[in-house]
């Protein structure tokens, strides 16, 4: 499911234009803003969903919500479109939070069908008003226009299903286990990927494939490590261990590479979807370079069969070079360009790039240098 996003004047952000489908890499210097801006897809989610009252609480709240250089009279706005639906927003926040209400707009091809204006307490839906209390604009929508709720599925989806992760809680996953629970879905610091797993494996039909899918592909990324995994609970804890493909003893996860937890963690993120946008923040942390490759390869076969945008941010040179064929899906934040992230086909001549591995030209500087050439 691609989508297009739009970004004015949001935190370190200046001027976004992004178009995405597929599995992608983000690439750019430390501090060019690759984190931020896969964070807006999580701060929609949570706006879409919630509001952006809970949105800003969720996100790190007022302080430094406007770009430093935006003029008092640029707002900070934010657009999403999947197909021909479309969403924008421009949120203003204060010391005391977001200022309500926030100006929020839903376009159905070409016809504006509902609209929440700057200091009215209502909102427009064809041209009526309505009140929505407490509830978000989109879902005061949905409520409205029973009739175009199928029309907003796939900005919805893509919306609710958007996530975000880094893997915080990866070494106390690592040490601890996670903590015992009915979850099907994974977490965004994956501290509950054991019992996500062990629930997708005793749980229905539909959750047992997601296993299966996740216990396959360590298997291709660790051949000669991997071939099981089983679990056992001791009072609110789940812990793991696997078994090689010799048999024998298993190993305790707490034992085991850091490449196979992050391997798996990286598994179970995109298993955990049958829809909308998934985003990952340094996915090559621990992993040898066939583990990446074969990697990238089950996101890309799971993306085409599941409708799947995946954004990898990276800084790995292998990672980069699964995309030698595929340069119009890797994106640079890169200084200096009008709006960002520069799709590399569009930054370099795709010609000229058939002849180097774009990780050599990601290491060398040539595209999205740390350190800027001196003039």
């Amino acid at each position: 499911m691609g989508f297009e996003l739009e970004v004015d004047n949001y935190r370190a952000l200046r001027r976004i234009r992004w178009k995405a489908d597929g599995v992608c890499a983000l690439v750019g210097p430390n501090g060019s803003g690759k984190t931020t801006l896969l964070s807006v897809l999580q701060f929609l989610r949570h706006a879409a969903l919630g509001g952006f009252g809970n949105a800003l609480n969720a996100h790190g709240g007022a302080v430094l919500f406007r770009h430093r250089q935006a003029a008092d009279d640029e707002p900070v706005r934010f657009a999403f479109t999947t197909g021909d639906v479309r969403w924008e927003s421009m949120p203003s926040a204060s010391g005391l939070g977001v200022v309500v209400p926030v100006p929020e707009r839903l376009t159905i091809g070409q016809d504006v069908v509902a609209e929440q204006r700057a200091g009215e307490v209502g909102f427009h839906v064809l041209k009526e008003n309505k009140t929505r209390g407490e509830i978000s604009f989109l879902i005061a929508v949905e409520a409205a226009l029973p009739d175009e709720v199928s029309a907003m599925v796939p900005l919805m989806s893509a919306l609710a299903d958007a996530r975000l992760y880094s893997f915080e809680a990866f070494w106390q996953l690592k040490k601890e286990g996670s903590r015992g629970g009915a979850d099907v879905w994974l977490d965004s610091d994956g501290r509950n990927a054991f019992t996500v797993l062990r629930n997708w494996l005793a749980g229905r039909r539909e959750h047992r494939s997601r296993w299966e899918w996740v216990r396959s592909g360590l298997r291709e990324c660790f051949p000669d490590l991997f071939d099981d995994l089983d679990f056992a609970v001791a009072g609110q804890t789940v812990a793991a261990q696997f078994y090689g493909p010799g048999g024998g003893n298993p190993t305790p996860m707490h034992l085991a590479p850091n490449g196979l937890l992050m391997a798996l963690l990286l598994l179970c993120a995109v298993a955990s979807a049958d829809q909308g946008i998934i985003c990952i923040d340094e996915p090559e942390n621990g992993l040898h370079p066939y583990a990446i490759q074969r990697l990238i390869s089950l996101m890309r076969e799971r993306a085409e069969a599941h409708g799947l945008t995946i954004l990898l941010a990276t800084h790995s040179p292998t990672l980069l070079n699964e995309f030698n064929d595929q340069p119009d899906h890797v994106f640079i934040m890169e200084p200096g360009h009008e709006s960002l992230p520069v799709r590399l086909d569009q930054h370099q001549n795709p010609e000229w790039l058939r002849n180097f591995a774009l990780g050599d030209l990601y290491m060398n500087q040539t595209i999205a240098p740390q350190v800027q050439p001196k003039t």
